[in-house]
């Protein structure tokens, strides 16, 4: 098994799901998740579940999704390392 391919599928699919949002987005639908990553909406679904509970997304009163504090205070750390 290559190096490349030696990943816990769920977590790279959660990165995926990060990854997802871009810079100036607005909020992102289920169905906009789903065409970006490729992902089954079930899937997208249970791994967000896990990335709301870790506030690395935050599922606002419309069902729409945006990046959580989680984020943020990562994103902190790495520019407090440099």
């Amino acid at each position: 098994m290559t190096s490349e391919h030696s990943g816990v599928a769920a977590v790279d699919r959660a990165l995926l799901i990060l990854s997802a949002f871009q810079e100036g987005d607005a909020p992102l639908t289920l169905a906009v998740l789903a065409r970006r990553t490729g992902l089954y909406k079930s899937t997208i679904l249970r791994l967000l579940q896990s990335l709301i509970r870790a506030e690395f997304v935050l599922r606002l009163s419309d069902g729409c999704y945006v990046i959580g504090p989680a984020a943020a205070r990562l994103a902190k750390l790495q520019h407090a390392a440099h």
